[in-house]
Formats: structure tokens, sequence, C-alpha cells
């Protein structure tokens, strides 16, 4: 075994995540999540590979979400408008993020503090999620904008077979 490979299994064994908590049927591939025990997932939700979420000020996942890989959640801000000091001062700005049921969230997609992304919404790879985002919505880019609508018939109708699968 090269001295490569034994790093990378040495630093596979960090700690395990304890999140405040983690429902039924939920995979969590990799990543880094700083403030787990603020960060609530639901059943059957997917976290892909290298995620990087930063849940100090609380994240909330519904169930069957997936995420793909290379996500970050932030849900912490710094005063910029200080009169104290530059470019910020010692406060921070805790903004929780809450993630509806039936989200996808694709490839690399950043999400800012504060931000709500309503059920079923689909967030395009890539995309910097700056405002909340409504249900149903499909949505891309930086600042992610709403491109299209899915069909809330055909998503009800769906939903109601309650077989969920990843």
């Amino acid at each position: 075994m090269g001295l490569l490979q034994k790093l990378v299994n040495k630093l596979s064994l960090r700690k395990k995540v304890e999140f405040g908590e983690l429902g039924n049927g939920s995979i969590i591939k990799s990543g880094l999540f700083f403030g787990s025990h603020n960060t609530k997932i639901k059943s059957n939700v997917y976290v892909g590979p290298d995620s990087y979420w930063y849940g100090h000020g609380g994240i909330e996942i519904g169930n069957n979400v997936i995420f793909g890989p290379k996500t970050t959640i932030w849900t912490v801000n710094h005063n910029y408008d200080s009169k104290v000091s530059l470019p910020y001062d010692e406060v921070d700005y805790h903004k929780k993020v809450i993630i509806h049921d039936n989200v996808w969230i694709g490839f690399g997609v950043i999400i800012s503090p504060g931000v709500t992304i309503g059920e079923g919404a689909v967030i395009a790879m890539g995309s910097v999620v700056v405002k909340d985002v409504p249900a149903l919505a499909l949505v891309g880019g930086n600042p992610a904008k709403v491109l299209k609508e899915r069909d809330p018939l055909k998503y009800e109708a769906v939903k109601a077979k309650e077989d969920f699968h990843y």
C-alpha cells in the first residue's frame, strides 16, 4: 500500500458525523458537515459525495430529497455593515435553510443562508440559490432563477403512489 493510499485511509477514519436527526432510509455518502447537530434530515434523503455544509444556523431537510455530489449549504453570514472593523466584525447572522419534501438538488449547487426551497422543486447543477424557491419550480443559474414549473397534476399523481426510489 502506497503512502498516498495510507493517508487517504487515515483521513477516512475521521469522527463519525452526528446529525440532530437522521431519518430512516437516508444515505450520507461523504463530506464535511459543520454544525451537524443543528441539521435535521428526514427519511429517504440521499446526500451525494463531497458535500460541504455549514449548519450552525440550522438545516431542515424533508423526506425524499436527493442531493448530487459537491453540494454546499451555508447558514451563517458576517456583519459587513460594521462600525467597528472591516471587511466585517465578529457578529454572525444565523439563518436556517429549509428544504421541503421531494426536492432534487443537482451537482455543485450552492444554497445561501436563509433560503427555503419549496416542495417538489428541482435545482439545476451548478446553481447558486440566494432566494426562496417556490414549490414545483425548476431553477438554474447564478443567481438561480425560475426556468419553468413542474406540472402540478402529474406531480400529485406520482406523489400519491408513495413509491419513492433513488
